[in-house]
């Protein structure tokens, strides 16, 4: 699955390709018939690969449910230093933050306030409150009222995490996270769409590691 992945990514399987028969393709990845027919329902399930009687199985890269599975899989494959996860997070974050500004719920902006109490709360156990801090931002996002959006972060929240669970192992990172989530929160309940935009780079500044792999 992971090989075939790569062949769309790459763009050498494009959008409408006919898949080879299960038989060449066992040959061509040196794997069973069985594990091409497991690797294949798994796209199918995904989106990235649609079967048609009696045509046979092509790929399918032009829905956003495909694009998102694309993406996730390319994003967990493990290869990513520190610094490329928190350059795609002040790719993506800030915005996030200025939209939410402009469509969050008066109901979303005490769920976020709810958060940053667990937040709290979590920090002041010992803890790093990472728990809190991925359900924040997955409730900054959501509050885009943007489901595209939402489906993108859902995708690349695994490797999204990895980057907080990292950066919230050095000393005095929990409390900064904190105190620079109040601020961004302070920017959305203010329908501040600027003020939310500097604080989550502020906030994304103060979480991210000096020294970077």
């Amino acid at each position: 699955m992971q090989q075939l992945h790569l062949l769309i990514h790459q763009g050498t399987l494009r959008h409408g390709a006919r898949l080879p028969a299960e038989r060449v393709l066992a040959e061509q990845f040196k794997v069973s018939r069985s594990s091409i027919r497991e690797a294949i329902r798994s796209l199918e399930l995904q989106g990235l690969i649609v079967s048609r009687r009696g045509s046979g199985t092509f790929i399918n890269t032009e829905n956003l449910d495909s694009v998102v599975a694309l993406i996730a899989s390319t994003l967990s494959s493990g290869t990513e230093t520190l610094r490329e996860i928190f350059e795609v997070r002040h790719l993506l974050e800030p915005q996030i933050a200025a939209v939410a500004a402009q469509r969050a719920s008066e109901e979303e902006v005490r769920r976020l306030g709810q958060i940053l109490e667990d937040q709290q709360r979590q920090i002041t156990e010992g803890k790093t409150g990472i728990d809190a801090d991925t359900a924040f931002h997955f409730t900054l996002a959501s509050a885009t009222h943007n489901s595209a959006l939402v489906k993108v972060v859902s995708a690349v929240e695994d490797i999204l995490r990895r980057s907080r669970d990292q950066s919230f192992q050095e000393a005095g990172r929990p409390q900064r996270s904190l105190a620079s989530h109040r601020l961004i929160l302070e920017m959305v309940r203010a329908r501040d769409v600027e003020g939310a935009r500097r604080a989550m780079e502020h906030h994304l500044t103060s979480v991210e590691p000096s020294v970077q792999p």
